[in-house]
Parts: structure tokens; C-alpha cells; sequence
């Protein structure tokens, strides 16, 4: 379980990452200088969620590590 656990926590932070970059890569495209703005801290956010969860996933396997 603790597997499916962590790996269910890499994945989302995977996706977090690619919609990160897919907002990027659209951010760069806008001319409303306002709407990239906001875009740049949605992304900001998306990354740092991404950061947060493989953080989670790796304090769960240390856990589970000392228990064994």
C-alpha cells in the first residue's frame, strides 16, 4: 500500500509539472500582460505543489524504511 501511496504522490507531481509547462508555454503567448502574470504565479504554484508532494512521498518511504 505504502507503494501505491508513493507512487500515486510522483504521478501527481509529475502532472502538476507538465500543466506547469503547458501554462508556460501559453504564458509566453498572451499579450495581456495581467493575465501572464497571473498564469506566471499559477505555474509558480503548480511547481511548488510538486516540490511539496515528492517531499511527502519521500518522508512517507523514510518512514516506512524505519519501521521495517
Amino acid at each position: 500500500m505504502i507503494r501505491n501511496v508513493r507512487k500515486t504522490l510522483d504521478t501527481i507531481a509529475e502532472h502538476n509539472e507538465d500543466a506547469a509547462v503547458a501554462l508556460m508555454r501559453a504564458a509566453e503567448r498572451t499579450g495581456d500582460e495581467v493575465l501572464r502574470q497571473q498564469m506566471l504565479r499559477v505555474i509558480h504554484s503548480l511547481n511548488q505543489d510538486a516540490v511539496d508532494l515528492r517531499v511527502l512521498r519521500d518522508d512517507i518511504a523514510l518512514r516506512a524504511h524505519k519501521r521495517a
